[in-house]
């Protein structure tokens, strides 16, 4: 679960690193490039967690992205908001939520379908 996370780690600094120079040598188009990937990688951490941490043959992912979902998303709020307090940080962590609980769900879904291994469950025979 640590190698994928740790990815997703990386690659979320990286690209924060990169808005914040973007930004500061007044390249708007990478800026907006990079702010949207930051926002993307934010609002689905617990699928992205979980294919990254599929890399590494590693399990639980989504349990990282359950965790690391509301700090990540308030703060993306709170950046959205112009780095004020507001109630639209609220709602930044309300929609981050309600993807992740819609991740999992699906996750959960495809995991434990009866036919993803090939065979035929017992009422298709």
């Amino acid at each position: 679960m640590w190698k994928g996370s740790l990815l997703y780690a990386v690659i979320y600094c990286i690209l924060f690193v990169g808005h914040i120079i973007a930004a500061a040598k007044e390249l708007d188009l990478l800026f907006r490039i990079i702010a949207t990937l930051v926002t993307l990688m934010t609002m689905v951490v617990g699928l992205s967690t979980h294919l990254l941490c599929g890399l590494f043959k590693e399990d639980n992912g989504i349990i990282v992205g359950r965790y690391a979902c509301l700090p990540l998303s308030a703060v993306l709020g709170w950046a959205y908001a112009g780095m004020e307090y507001s109630s639209l940080i609220l709602i930044w962590v309300i929609v981050a939520v309600f993807i992740q609980l819609l991740s999992e769900r699906g996750l959960i879904n495809y995991i434990m379908h009866d036919g993803l291994d090939g065979r035929f469950s017992s009422s298709h025979q």
